[in-house]
């Protein structure tokens, strides 16, 4: 039973990623997960609780591969630590692209909790410990709040996500050079973009 359930989300998160919550089709999951149609109803209610426990799920893998990255980010100095927990950022969309489309089809339902919290305290604490450090050493602007710096950054990463990581292959193939190379620009450019300018 509780391997019907796993099959199922995992099934809808590819295609709630592929068409939203109106788009995608009962029968599509249901033949993907190999189980009964009821088996929804049975774990979920209806097709709204499968989509909500799929958002839940996603979200809750995310929280997980990340915190580790976060922990460790903030034991380091600002930059180095910024680089590195935004790199993990980039290597987990990178890995699961359905997840960033997912929660791009979120807000374009007009869902926005996913990438843009709608409180300061819904951010990632370690991060914005990290960068408020930086702030006070001087190292990251003192004029740009950290909901900004964050949401630029990782938007873009999950925008990069939600295209299969075609785009990111494609700058790839375009500047001809290595993917960890083209990951660290990535990341050097947002980064960069919360340092003071230089004179």
């Amino acid at each position: 039973m509780a391997d019907s359930r796993e099959a199922l989300l995992a099934a809808a998160a590819e295609e709630f990623a592929q068409f939203g919550l109106h788009g995608a089709r009962i029968r599509a999951i249901v033949a993907k997960a190999g189980v009964n149609e009821r088996m929804i109803y049975h774990h979920f209610g209806n097709k709204e609780g499968l989509y909500g426990a799929v958002m839940d799920d996603q979200r809750r893998a995310v929280a997980q591969a990340w915190w580790p990255a976060l922990e460790k980010a903030q034991t380091m100095e600002p930059i180095e630590g910024m680089r590195y927990a935004l790199r993990a950022s980039l290597e987990i969309t990178l890995t699961h692209p359905y997840r960033s489309a997912l929660f791009i089809q979120e807000q374009l339902a007009g869902h926005f909790g996913t990438l843009h919290p709608t409180t300061i305290d819904q951010l990632p604490a370690p991060l914005r410990d990290l960068y408020e450090r930086g702030q006070h050493d001087g190292v990251f602007r003192a004029d740009l709040p950290f909901a900004i710096a964050y949401s630029t950054a990782i938007g873009s990463i999950f925008a990069m996500g939600a295209t299969s990581g075609q785009t990111f292959n494609r700058l790839v193939n375009l500047l001809n050079v290595d993917e960890e190379f083209a990951k660290d620009l990535i990341i050097d450019q947002f980064v960069q973009g919360m340092t003071p300018p230089r004179l």
